[in-house]
């Protein structure tokens, strides 16, 4: 992802507060790896999303929790008469 944000047609923004520290430790980062302070932030802001993104598709279990979970997941759906009645209403979406 690095190296990719210049290339992209920007128009979304955010702003930040940050103190002189953080911009002194951000400015020269991106000294370190010459780009400037806003690739440098967008790219490492997008790996740092994508990393936590990944993280919570992402999960380990023990032998025994991945037996109980398999189960789970295999086992037949239970009907929901409540859950069934509120799909069918229409959303709001809908009604406008």
């Amino acid at each position: 992802m690095p190296g990719t944000a210049a290339k992209k047609k920007r128009t979304a923004r955010f702003n930040v507060r940050l103190s002189e520290r953080e911009a002194r430790l951000i400015r020269l980062g991106a000294e370190r790896l010459g780009v400037n302070v806003t690739n440098f932030i967008l790219d490492s802001a997008c790996v740092r999303a994508a990393h936590e993104i990944a993280e919570a598709r992402h999960f380990e279990l023990s032998a025994k929790d991945w037996r109980r979970f398999s189960e789970a997941l295999d086992r037949p759906a239970k009907v929901k008469p409540r859950l069934q009645r509120l799909l069918a209403e229409s959303t709001i979406l809908e009604q406008s």
